[in-house]
């Protein structure tokens, strides 16, 4: 477990850039700019909100810092190593102290597994704690039990499919799965936004209490700002692909200072100031 307040991500100056097909043989591609000069760090333990509206930018940013693109400009740093420098066997292992939870709890589960190969599924990709051999079937057992047992879910669930939870079990699956390899930083890309309103308290609850046991980060990326006053220490604002305010969540949210941020603030009921 890292210190508190050490370092874990540090994003530098992020740009990220896709080409547009040409309209025709006789015009110029031109791009589009998802990202522009992004930079921010998260500290171990804490959690960082990533807010704006659709198209701002912010699962761009998610996959950049997951290291499943390579920005077009900048350095995503996690425990003091260049992700997009390291490579392929490197970065899987790397990859095993950072991992996702996605928003559809439906799509995100093969429904033609059952939980116990869903919930194993990173640790097929990596090696068992740097000893060079695979984990045996039942130390994956054991460690999807474990992993089931943290988010409030039962071992004999190991044994069923997806299509037998609810939407909040579900997540709690998906959770689980993120859990497996014990991370560091989870990056939790609109992960209640699927789930009703009292399922979604339940969740956001159980991974407050993952953080406080774990010593976990998040990164949460959610257009739901009362999600990121309630989860964050720290938010940063996007607009077009460029922070526009960066601060904690107590100044974002009490005193925001740029016209975007105090619009969407202005725009949730409670939360306006």
């Amino acid at each position: 477990m890292k210190s508190p307040h050490q370092v874990l991500l540090d994003v530098q100056h992020v740009s990220q850039q896709y080409a547009l097909p040409k309209p025709s043989l006789f015009a110029k591609a031109g791009h589009i700019q998802a990202l522009k000069d992004v930079s921010f760090q998260l500290a171990a333990g804490k959690s960082m909100g990533i807010v704006g509206e659709s198209g701002s930018g912010k699962s761009t940013l998610a996959r950049l810092v997951m290291a499943l693109e390579k920005p077009t400009q900048g350095k995503v740093f996690f425990n003091g190593k260049n992700l997009n420098a390291l490579p392929q066997d490197q970065l899987r292992l790397a990859r095993s102290d950072f991992q996702m939870v996605f928003q559809d709890p439906y799509g995100s589960l093969d429904p033609r597994q059952k939980v116990l190969s869903i919930v194993t599924e990173p640790l097929h990709s990596t090696l068992s704690s740097g000893s060079g051999q695979l984990l045996s079937t039942q130390d994956l057992k054991d460690r999807a039990t474990f992993a089931l047992t943290e988010v409030g879910l039962r071992a004999s669930d190991l044994d069923k499919y997806p299509h037998e939870f609810s939407g909040g079990q579900r997540q709690r699956i998906a959770i689980a799965r993120a859990l497996i390899t014990r991370p560091s930083l989870i990056v939790a890309d609109e992960p209640v936004s699927a789930l009703d309103v009292s399922v979604q308290a339940q969740v956001l609850n159980l991974m407050m209490d993952l953080q406080d046991r774990f010593g976990l980060s998040y990164l949460f990326v959610s257009h739901d700002l009362a999600v990121i006053n309630l989860m964050c220490d720290d938010v940063i604002v996007l607009q077009h692909g460029q922070v526009v305010e960066a601060g904690s969540a107590d100044e974002i949210f009490q005193r925001p200072q740029h016209p975007y941020t105090q619009a969407l603030l202005a725009a949730i009921p409670g939360l306006s100031q």
